[in-house]
């Protein structure tokens, strides 16, 4: 008698099209845009920041 061999877990149809989909990274940056605007002073002071420790850096 021969066992079977397993078979390799494989993504579903359904979730690989989704995630090889061009519209999915337009779709996460348009609810990442939502979820920044509540908190747009707080992003705007992390940004100077960045920007700050950037040119202080030397990176420039």
């Amino acid at each position: 008698m021969t066992a079977a061999r397993p078979r390799p877990a494989r993504l579903g149809r359904g979730v690989r099209g989704w995630v090889t989909d061009p519209l999915t990274p337009a779709l996460l940056l348009a609810v990442g845009a939502l979820g920044a605007a509540g908190s747009g002073h707080v992003l705007t002071w992390a940004v100077i920041g960045a920007l700050t420790g950037y040119t202080l850096s030397g990176s420039v």
